[in-house]
Formats: C-alpha cells, sequence, structure tokens
C-alpha cells in the first residue's frame, strides 16, 4: 500500500474547473481512498492502482479538450510496511499547534 499526491494542471486555460472535475470523476470511479485539496489530491492504494489511475486521470483531462497538461506524481512507499493517509496525517490532525488554522 502506497500513498500519492496526484497534481494536474491544464496549461494556459483560465478557467480549469471542467479539467479538474474530468480529471476527478476518474479518481472517484477507481474506488481508491482519496482526499482532495487546494493542490491536488492524495491517493491511497497498490501502486499499480495508483499509476492506472493518474494516467486516466491524466488523460481524461487531454480529452476534455485542453492543449497542454502538466501532471506531478509523488509516491511514499516503504519496504514492508503500508503506508496510509490516516497513518500520514494522524500527527497533524491530532496535535493542536499542527492541525488547520484560519
Amino acid at each position: 500500500m502506497i500513498v500519492a499526491e496526484l497534481t494536474i494542471i491544464p496549461m494556459g486555460e483560465a478557467d480549469v474547473r471542467r479539467y479538474v472535475e474530468a480529471a476527478l470523476k476518474v479518481v472517484r470511479a477507481s474506488g481508491l481512498r482519496h482526499e482532495v485539496d487546494a493542490l491536488g489530491t492524495t491517493l491511497e492504494g497498490e501502486l499499480d492502482d495508483v499509476l492506472r489511475v493518474a494516467r486516466d486521470a491524466h488523460q481524461a483531462v487531454m480529452c476534455a479538450g485542453v492543449g497542454r497538461v502538466y501532471t506531478e506524481l509523488r509516491l511514499d512507499e516503504r519496504q514492508g510496511q503500508h503506508v496510509t493517509i490516516a497513518r500520514e496525517t494522524r500527527a497533524y490532525r491530532e496535535h493542536p499547534l499542527l492541525r488547520p488554522g484560519r
């Protein structure tokens, strides 16, 4: 099990909402655990599944009509351990000084 951060940026577009929605449809349909934030989407799953979803989301944005797409994928995998979103964010969410603020 790995955690990945996926960011897909439609280049040269002022309003990116429809392209982001195309990518999120793929992510949601994948069944992978995920969290969407302001600058990307965190995915949790097996490596092959995460790579497939990243590829399919990238292609969905291209198929939505944008001329150029820039995609970043960062992976966190540990030998012999399952990496999960909950495990990686627990300390930040439980500690009062590290919780998101205004």
